[in-house]
């Protein structure tokens, strides 16, 4: 495809009307993310980060993933001001949507690269569902590689950096890698995507191989340099179901699961795929058909076989997030190009983006469902003489509850945001009687991973009074 270069004016046009877009999506995912915070806020991994966050009064980097350092700014920033908790949970929700609509202005209104706008915009709306609800470093750090890639199109040129501008780059790859490493794939997908026929200049070609080779050695370096760490020796270990399950690959519960998703919640994937390919196809652009069809699907390999007998699907839906790039990058830089004029681009778009707003909307009632549970038990166990409770999870709906290994935090933020005063221990364990030996510490808070004694916990959130023995819940 013969690429067309924009006047200043043309370019100011469709920069302010990807701006009004993203400006209109993000304000719509800020007003869910207020409605549904104690959602999003109290389950596992958040409420976790957040209990850490209030007891140590600094932010929780785990297993390197430093780039959460710009979504956990926000809740550091709300106890630092003596926000109570409940502007502590509502800041550090709005402030993962705040964090995106950062990163959009940077690309449209400092860089000028809406196609790249537009990219962050999917990127936030093809597959998410079950991930507005849990959330990650991986979008995190996708839409930080979407910033960083902007900025290479910008620059046009390696000529074109200044020499501190190189150090700056290597920064910027190796924190888009740590916020979680499989976004090395998106960065592969994007560099073969640009390598390939005429969709970049020479210039901006060597930027690619020199970003690639770049997160490459990041790679090699957290493999086989340093020693990793507890969760990705688990990963690694994982990978080992490729070489077990060959040649079966195909027939696994993980990927039948993900067909079914397909239809369910990631109905545009399939859809913008085939779009994509026959695109590339009609234009007997082989290696670019070949590209938009098996990438994609190597990648959904990728991830189902080392979960080859399935998974939570918000956890495998993490995973699968690279995909909305892999599907936005043809479809915004070249195909609906190339399909339709510039107005006809926008409605369309601005219409996908509207739907999936709505799918993200819709999602919650699994998220609230779970979130009602947690307070129905707190208010029907509220006047019970002994209220420290210890629970099996064969005494709770675990098809409801998903996990427990975070009910200690969640429960003990839903009872404080009425008062600090009310904060209660309440902990759903697969095996309880491991806690059997200190249900008779009556200052002491079980946790999943370690216990605390009550003067660790920040009594400004957890004012914790009941000194009465844990008991079993019958």
């Amino acid at each position: 495809m013969k690429n067309v270069t924009l006047t200043g004016d043309d370019q100011t046009i469709k920069c302010r009307a990807v701006f009004r877009l993203g400006t209109a999506a993000y304000a719509a995912l800020a007003v869910l993310a207020a409605v549904f915070y104690l959602e999003r806020m109290t389950f596992m991994d958040m409420s976790f980060q957040t209990f850490h966050i209030l007891r140590t009064g600094s932010m929780q980097i785990q297993s390197g993933r430093f780039g959460a350092a710009f979504t956990q700014v926000f809740p550091w920033l709300a106890q630092a001001a003596g926000l109570p908790l409940k502007g502590v949970l509502l800041t550090y929700s709005l402030g993962h949507v705040l964090y995106y609509y950062v990163v959009f202005l940077l690309v449209t209104l400092w860089l000028r690269q809406w196609k790249w706008g537009l990219v962050l915009l999917l990127l936030s709306t093809l597959i998410t569902t079950h991930t507005f609800y849990w959330l990650s470093e991986m979008p995190q750090g996708l839409a930080f590689l979407v910033l960083v890639l902007a900025w290479l199109h910008a620059r046009g040129d390696l000529r074109a950096l200044r020499w501190w501008e190189f150090p700056v780059l290597a920064a910027a790859l190796v924190t888009a890698y740590y916020f979680h490493p499989m976004v090395l794939y998106a960065m592969l997908f994007c560099s073969m995507f640009f390598l390939t026929g005429r969709s970049a200049s020479r210039g901006l070609r060597v930027l690619y191989l020199l970003s690639t080779g770049i997160f490459l050695a990041v790679t090699f370096v957290k493999y086989k340099v340093l020693k990793p760490d507890w969760y990705d020796t688990m990963s690694l270990a994982r990978a080992e179901a490729f070489r077990d399950l060959w040649p079966n690959w195909f027939d696994i519960q993980s990927n039948k699961d993900f067909l079914h998703w397909c239809l369910s919640d990631y109905y545009m994937i399939p859809v913008l795929i085939i779009l994509n390919t026959g695109f590339y196809i009609r234009k007997k652009n082989w290696l670019k058909a070949a590209l938009s069809a098996f990438f994609p699907a190597a990648f959904v390999l990728l991830v189902n076989v080392p979960f080859h007998e399935g998974d939570n699907q918000f956890y495998l839906e993490n995973l699968y997030l690279p995909l909305a790039l892999f599907t936005a990058v043809p479809l915004v830089f070249e195909v609906l190009p190339g399909l339709l004029s510039g107005q006809w681009i926008f409605i369309i778009l601005a219409a996908v983006i509207t739907v999936r707003i709505g799918h993200i909307y819709a999602a919650h009632r699994t998220w609230t469902d779970r979130m009602h549970w947690e307070q129905a038990f707190l208010q029907k166990t509220a006047n019970l003489p002994n209220r420290k409770l210890l629970l099996s999870e064969k005494q709770v709906p675990m098809e409801k509850l998903i996990l427990s290994w975070g009910t200690s935090t969640e429960f003990l933020m839903l009872s404080a945001l009425e008062h600090r005063d009310s904060a209660r221990c309440i902990l759903v364990d697969e095996t309880p009687e491991r806690f059997d030996s200190l249900l008779n510490r009556p200052r002491l808070f079980l946790g999943e991973f370690r216990n605390y004694t009550f003067d660790e916990l920040p009594a400004r959130y957890f004012h914790l009074q009941d000194t009465s023995a844990y008991v079993r819940y019958r």
